[in-house]
């Protein structure tokens, strides 16, 4: 797996096929399948290979709280910064194997404790994991974006064609420009506020 990240890391999700994976790692193609049925079988490997890096060890699921939901989806963010389009990588690729699935089962632990009544844990998780997937997917499109002096180029071209975009907007771009850290822990906030315990709820 670090073969297939550190060939995204020089060339990005796009060029990555089992064909070109196979010259960078200097064997045939036919030896890549013997371990991956496609290319979504990989991306499903590298997806895990993601969450493997997340320590899960010091989340006390005897003792639910929603800080600890939070916790999890901070280092679910962390994680996937950390490759590049980690957000593309893990966004859709159900990948049933063993970091994934703990990292699920950690999660869905602390949501059957503190989900209101009313509320489905299942669908809070599905919820906190698209939201957080998309943010990293938001984030890391503003920083290649950035980085290759696309960006600002691209936000001049609200007002030449012909959109007013005030100067306090708290928009998408207010968003990534700004602090990104905060406003990720204001929409988890968000989300939660309302769909958990009240006694649970997060301060506002």
């Amino acid at each position: 797996m670090a073969l297939a990240h550190d060939y995204v890391r020089s060339n990005g999700l796009d060029a990555l096929t089992m064909r070109r994976l196979a010259v960078a790692a200097d064997v045939t193609p036919g030896a890549l399948y013997k371990h991956f049925r496609d290319r979504k079988d990989l991306q499903r490997a590298m997806s895990d290979a993601i969450y493997a890096t997340i320590d899960l060890s010091d989340i006390d699921t005897a003792n639910p709280s929603i800080d600890n939901v939070k916790t999890c989806c901070e280092r679910m963010r962390r994680a996937m910064l950390a490759f590049r389009d980690g957000g593309r990588i893990v966004a859709g690729s159900y990948a049933p194997l063993s970091a994934t699935l703990n990292l699920s089962a950690t999660l869905m632990t602390l949501l059957h404790a503190v989900t209101a009544p009313e509320h489905s844990p299942g669908q809070l998780a599905a919820v906190l994991r698209s939201y957080t997937t998309g943010f990293v997917i938001d984030e890391q499109a503003y920083l290649e974006l950035s980085g290759t002096d696309e960006w600002d180029s691209l936000v001049q071209q609200i007002a030449a064609n012909g959109h007013h975009r005030p100067t306090e907007a708290d928009d998408l771009i207010a968003i990534l420009t700004g602090d990104r850290n905060r406003r990720f822990d204001t929409g988890l906030d968000m989300i939660l506020t309302g769909l958990v315990q009240a006694s649970l709820a997060p301060p506002t």
